[in-house]
């Protein structure tokens, strides 16, 4: 449980860091977007709020699922559910993160996210 809620802290620190190289490497005016699975459900917000949205999901993701993990509700999950659960989740949230900023960084607008016409 220990290893788990370590690599879900690096995985969050890889998050911020993706943000500030962002921060640096984006245009001013660069629309980052926040999607809910799918391009059609996606929110385009300033490069300022997408690059603290993006970290601080992660955060907020690692402690409520590291505490489910670690409290009693867990305590009859197979163990390796519970060591596995918050870096799982927090890989797949990284990885929006990342798509959702090489989009930035190529000027996504509605348009290029498959959103045109509907």
């Amino acid at each position: 449980m220990v290893a788990s809620l370590v690599v879900g802290g690096m995985l969050v620190l890889a998050m911020v860091a993706a943000s500030g190289w962002a921060s640096v490497t984006l245009a001013a005016d660069a629309r980052v977007p926040i999607h809910f699975g799918s391009p059609e459900r996606c929110l385009l917000v300033s490069k300022r709020a997408g690059l603290i949205i993006w970290p601080a999901v992660g955060a907020v993701l690692y402690g409520v699922i590291g505490l489910v993990a670690g409290s009693s509700l867990a305590a009859n999950w197979v163990p390796g559910v519970r060591d596995v659960l918050v870096p799982a989740v927090l890989c797949v949230v990284l990885g929006f993160q990342v798509g959702a900023l090489v989009l930035a960084g190529r000027g996504a607008d509605r348009t290029s996210l498959g959103s045109a016409g509907r």
